[in-house]
């Protein structure tokens, strides 16, 4: 598709161009597919030596002879230095001042993120360490598991993250084996989820109160 794109971007080129130059032309073209997101931003060009029209021209021969594609990155310093940044995966939080999942979910949203979502055990790898790895937890039921951006509040059974897709489809659904084996409904109240320190995933009550994984995405 991008080599489509610059053989267009050089017809249009050199059909603006002086059609009586005799000799080859160096050229450079901004490309309007810039690329931006949490990480930074590139800018795009694309430049190279465009070949002389003949007398009667075609399109060939306004292909370019030599060409290179250049692209500048410039880093986004993240508004909020609390945040680790994992580099092609996210920037996370750990709050150790545990409290309900949905009081988590809305601190996460205050703070420009949201309740963690895993998408893939390289992400889930992330948050166990920072779990592993922190400050004791205050006022949680446990220093072991801390809530993530999932739930069956829908429906029972029905996993979904916060943003309504399927365990399927954020691309992590590994459940604990701990306490009997997981998600069990216990008490016919479990419907928010945690991931324990085991890299895996626990039902537990939306009341009760844990430690909580923030992220904001790439």
């Amino acid at each position: 598709m991008l080599k489509f794109l610059l053989i267009a971007f050089c017809i249009i080129h050199a059909a603006r161009s002086n059609m009586r130059e005799p000799t080859f032309r160096d050229f450079e073209i901004p490309l309007p597919f810039n690329m931006e997101n949490n990480s930074g931003s590139s800018n795009c060009s694309f430049s190279g030596q465009r070949n002389p029209p003949p007398s009667l021209p075609d399109v060939q021969s306004f292909l370019p002879s030599s060409f290179v594609l250049k692209c500048n990155f410039v880093a986004k310093k993240l508004a909020r230095d609390d945040y680790h940044h994992v580099p092609g995966i996210g920037f996370y939080k750990f709050h150790t001042r545990a409290t309900t999942w949905n009081e988590a979910r809305k601190i996460c949203n205050e703070e420009g993120g949201h309740l963690a979502i895993i998408n893939s055990a390289a992400e889930m790898r992330v948050l166990v360490d920072l779990l592993l790895h922190a400050s004791p937890i205050k006022g949680a039921v446990n220093q072991i598991q801390a809530f993530v951006g999932v739930h069956d509040l829908y429906a029972e059974g029905d996993w979904v993250s916060i943003h309504g897709d399927s365990l399927a489809k954020t691309g992590y659904s590994e459940w604990t084996d701990m306490w009997g084996g997981q998600p069990d409904n216990g008490g016919g109240i479990q419907n928010c989820g945690t991931l324990v320190e085991d890299g895996k995933l626990d039902d537990v009550s939306c009341q009760a109160i844990y430690a909580f994984f923030c992220e904001i995405p790439l």
